[in-house]
């Protein structure tokens, strides 16, 4: 707790007891950042007090993007600025959001430091070669999946996941644990692919074999052909390796909330070409059932990225972790936040839905573990919202309100952004 009075006159300090001034002008004074009342007299009674005068707000600015509208940085950038312009100088820490999806390394690189950026060519989603990174700090290394296997890289013309692969990501990875990485986290958003995660695999040695003894490529379209899968060629350092997945979603392999039914359209999977792909996705699942001795058809996140999810979890037994608790272990989140007077975050839609491991949820939890206070900026506040006060947030500020028309206020994001992060702060 820091109460700091915003004069350069003081005199005195007792921790609980007194706090001295030299004259009797009215000075305004803040506890965590926030305003709460005036010194009008030479004694004010404090839990405790910040001698050398005016102190330098800490804050930690982690807002989520605007979809459609604001990116992470942008939205951090328009609140650090209302922050300045309220507070004045301070010790401000942007540290950008991604749940494991595009941007993922940008924003753990953002938190902390010590990493190392590699850059190589790999297999893209369709093919082609494509140029990707991941990063490496001593044996530990993060994985952007979206950086090899992306829906963005190939052309909406040319989207079709029986054709696309995810064995850019596990040269990725194959690359890192060569490194030296054996500490391996991988985000599994934003991906083109309906594969099974089989591609990543190949490249990790694992050969998924069909009826005549043929290793398959590791497409989309090989799923309901495997009929062998051999590991007796796989790196002999996985048996050394950890390995975490990024995700939040909570989807299953398959069926009507798996890979193929929710997220397999906007890769192209569609009509005849959705058909195939769930029948060779039921086929594969039920091959990584025999194969792990486990029923896999319940488990959470194994949908993810085309089921890419099951393949991590299967064959490398990876964990499974929501992507925005990663990404403050990552950053250096916990230790930011204890010298931290005040954290800021936000979203487009803020709602019931937030508190089902998004952004702001997660760095709730941590602040009301730390006790410290956060605030929310985001687009517009929806139904349910309450209960957020109990999970962690201390106050909350909608850029419009729901009546406000989505595309006028799209277009004035970054102003409306920085009104109501200004208003939050005064």
């Amino acid at each position: 707790m820091t109460i700091a009075a915003k004069k350069d006159k003081l005199k005195a300090v007792f921790c609980g007891i007194v706090l001295e001034i030299e004259d009797d002008e009215p000075m305004t004074y803040r506890h965590g950042g926030i305003g709460i009342g005036t010194l009008n007299g030479s004694h004010v009674k404090c839990e405790w007090i910040q001698i050398n005068g005016e102190q330098d707000m800490n804050i930690i600015f982690a807002a989520d993007s605007f979809k459609g509208s604001l990116t992470s940085k942008e939205a951090n950038e328009i609140m650090m600025q209302a922050a300045g312009d309220v507070y004045g100088e301070g010790e401000y820490h942007m540290i950008l959001i991604a749940d494991g999806g595009e941007g993922t390394l940008a924003a753990v690189q953002s938190g902390t430091s010590g990493y190392e950026c590699r850059e190589l060519c790999v297999t893209g989603p369709i093919g082609e070669p494509v140029r990707a990174h991941y990063l490496i700090r001593g044996d530990e290394a993060v994985i952007e999946m979206a950086e090899a296997s992306g829906l963005p890289i190939v052309p909406v013309e040319k989207r079709n996941p029986l054709y696309a692969t995810t064995k850019g990501t596990g040269e990725l990875m194959k690359a890192a644990i060569q490194d030296g990485a054996r500490n391996i986290y991988v985000g599994i958003g934003g991906s083109a692919t309906n594969d099974g995660g089989i591609g990543a695999m190949t490249a990790l040695g694992y050969r998924f074999l069909d009826c005549e003894g043929k290793e398959l490529e590791g497409y989309g379209k090989d799923l309901d052909r495997i009929v062998t899968i051999d590991d007796s060629g796989v790196m002999p350092e996985l048996s050394d390796c950890a390995f975490t997945v990024m995700c939040d979603v909570k989807n299953p392999l398959c069926g009507p909330n798996g890979a193929t039914r929710v997220f397999g359209p906007q890769k192209g999977a569609v009509g005849k070409i959705g058909n195939e792909l769930e029948q060779g996705m039921a086929h594969y699942q039920e091959l990584l059932c025999r194969y792990s001795g486990e029923d896999i058809s319940e488990v959470e996140g194994l949908g993810a990225a085309g089921g890419l999810g099951a393949a991590l979890y299967v064959f490398l037994k990876a964990q499974m972790r929501s992507g925005i608790d990663v990404l403050l272990d990552l950053t250096g989140f916990d230790h930011l936040l204890e010298h931290a007077d005040l954290v800021v975050s936000g979203e487009g839609k803020t709602d019931r839905q937030t508190l089902n491991g998004k952004v702001v949820a997660g760095i709730a939890k941590r602040c009301k573990k730390a006790g410290k206070p956060l605030y929310v900026v985001s687009g517009c506040l929806g139904s349910g919202i309450d209960a957020l006060y109990d999970a962690g947030v201390t106050k909350m500020k909608a850029c419009v309100d729901e009546t406000v028309d989505i595309q006028d206020a799209m277009a004035h994001a970054k102003e409306n952004l920085y009104k109501a992060a200004k208003s939050i702060f005064e």
